[in-house]
């Protein structure tokens, strides 16, 4: 695990480990020709730490600094509150990109939380045009200050049915695609499709773990009986297999599987309907009434499921857990959303249970999804885990830079997550694509697919 200099050329630690000093190349530039700058840096920092930008999410992990600033022209130094394990990753914003302060300079922050079109990095390509509702285009940076990429334009198509995408991948109108679980594992069976396209499947730590998250503020789950007692009502087994055909792999945790932060030793609770009743029965839930549903001190035991519309397989999923939570009499209504209204419902806490997934990293910070702190103005910690210990351990391990002794945390935190369970973990998915074969140079990194690296042959180039 070694980050790489890209526009940098150099960092330093101070011996405290309370400050990074950054130098930028002399030969790096916007995609504009303007150069980049050590007053790009900071703007971008500021930028993310201002209260009045939409960059929430980001500003938590920002705020482990004091502050940024500049040294020269060309040298950054970012000043830490503390030590923090993940702080040359941030500083060398591997996830946010630097921003160009003379294109995004703003007086009026509505002004850069509203922009949407023609932006401007320093990357290999540049934004050509975007249809709305139809495609994205970018081109070839032919300004990069970097190893050119060999393909010179990328066309993002929207296409909303997954059915419709195969189509028009088989129908040549598209090269790439992402399919459905169900998609690939049909195409794998099929000699004639594997004939005609590359199967690509591999695991990544950039890849989703998938979970039902039980919102605290719901009576129901507050419980934590009850919120074991769903689990156990699941047969992931099941869903893995009949429902993500084999394309899956069970997770426990909240970490990447393959991980070291992952704890391994944590014994997962079993597919168990009988223990599910006896749960709900402890915590006092019964059918009093012998109408099939679960009451207690005149509730129903029931609650509402949401999801992502447009997503067959989530459907699927979801009809699949009320089924099995109708045979321990709890009553489930699937309710299903379009993803930025589902998305407002999240960050606004305004739902009782959830399908979703949460993307990772080779080493996450849970700070931002689990931390109680973030359960509040509009956080990640959308069912609302709150547990003295577990803010202890994500707090303390964030400031250990020792890996054994962090990763020691971190499986008492997984332990902890999954006693109490927030969330029920359903599979870690690989990444699955199918590609045209035409394109060669693809290799399967451990991080992801580099398309940097594609090329065509000559003789089989489709577009002009």
């Amino acid at each position: 695990i070694e980050l790489k200099p890209v526009l940098a050329k150099s960092h330093k630690f101070s011996d405290d480990g309370l400050s990074i000093t950054i130098a930028i190349r002399d030969d790096v530039w916007f995609s504009d020709g303007t150069e980049i700058t050590a007053d790009d840096v900071v703007f971008t920092y500021k930028t993310i730490m201002d209260p009045r930008i939409d960059a929430a999410h980001w500003a938590n992990y920002y705020q482990v600094f004091k502050d940024v600033v500049k040294v020269d022209r060309k040298t950054v130094k970012f000043l830490l509150q503390e030590p923090y394990f993940k702080s040359l990753e941030l500083a060398g914003f591997v996830s946010v990109g630097v921003v160009p302060k003379h294109i995004y300079e703003y007086t009026n922050p509505l002004d850069f939380n509203q922009r949407r079109s023609n932006p401007v990095g320093s990357g290999p390509y540049v934004f050509e045009r975007w249809d709305v509702g139809q495609q994205l285009v970018l081109v070839r940076n032919e300004n990069y200050w970097g190893k050119k990429p060999k393909l010179k334009k990328i066309v993002f198509k929207f296409i909303t049915n997954s059915l419709a995408i195969l189509q028009s991948l088989e129908s040549g109108e598209i090269d790439f695609m992402r399919p459905d679980p169900e998609q690939f594992a049909e195409r794998l069976a099929n000699e004639e499709f594997r004939n005609k396209f590359k199967l690509i499947s591999y695991f990544s730590p950039k890849a989703a773990f998938y979970f039902i998250g039980w919102n605290y503020d719901v009576d129901l789950f507050q419980d934590k009986r009850v919120r074991l007692a769903m689990t156990h009502l699941i047969n992931r087994e099941y869903i893995m297999e009949h429902l993500l055909m084999g394309q899956a792999r069970y997770t426990h945790g909240p970490f990447y599987i393959y991980g070291r932060q992952y704890n391994n030793d944590v014994e997962a609770w079993p597919y168990d309907p009988a223990r599910a009743k006896e749960l709900l029965t402890e915590a006092g839930w019964v059918d009093s009434d012998g109408d099939g549903i679960r009451d207690k001190d005149g509730e129903k035991c029931t609650y509402k499921l949401m999801i992502r519309s447009g997503q067959p397989l989530f459907e699927r999923m979801a009809k699949y857990i009320k089924d099995q939570m109708g045979t321990a009499g709890v009553d489930v209504e699937i309710e299903m959303f379009e993803w930025s209204v589902m998305l407002e419902r999240l960050h606004d806490r305004k739902f009782e249970a959830e399908i979703s997934g949460w993307g990772g990293d080779v080493e996450s910070d849970p700070y931002q999804v689990w931390h109680s702190s973030q359960k509040v103005n509009r956080g990640s910690n959308h069912v609302g885990f709150d547990y003295p210990e577990a803010d202890k351990l994500i707090i303390e391990a964030r400031k250990t830079l020792d890996d054994e002794k962090r990763n020691k945390m971190y499986h008492r935190f997984h332990e902890l997550v999954y006693e109490e369970q927030p969330y029920t973990f359903l599979y870690f998915r690989p990444e699955i694509r199918f590609l045209h074969p035409r394109f060669k140079n693809i290799k399967e990194y451990k991080l992801e697919l580099n398309l940097h690296e594609w090329y065509v042959p000559k003789s089989l180039q489709k577009y002009n």
